[in-house]
């Protein structure tokens, strides 16, 4: 169960070296149940799993398709911009942290 705190935690964005998709991640580690990751996101809007495995989760909002890690890491891929890429990720955790 993550804290219901955590889910305003700062947000560290980047671009990775492929240039081409953003690496999200918290400021503060996170261990996700990806079981309840999943429940939470087919319960919100705007969000369609493509993927699930015990260990990530692919989904799909607006026009991007992220990545998510158990470990709370998203790649973020088919934004184009950084700032597009840090309003997937707050959508997802908001999602996934309430």
């Amino acid at each position: 169960m993550v804290d219901k705190s955590k889910s305003s935690l700062p947000i560290f964005v980047k671009l990775c070296s492929d240039k081409a998709s953003f690496e999200a991640r918290t400021t503060t580690k996170l261990r996700l149940n990806m079981d309840e990751v999943k429940r939470k996101l087919e319960k919100s809007t705007g969000h369609e799993i493509v993927v699930y495995t015990p260990h990530i989760i692919i989904v799909r909002s607006r026009t991007a398709e992220t990545t998510l890690s158990n470990d709370g890491r998203m790649l973020i891929k088919r934004v184009p911009n950084e700032a597009e890429a840090t309003l997937v990720a707050r959508e997802i955790l908001q999602a996934i942290l309430k």
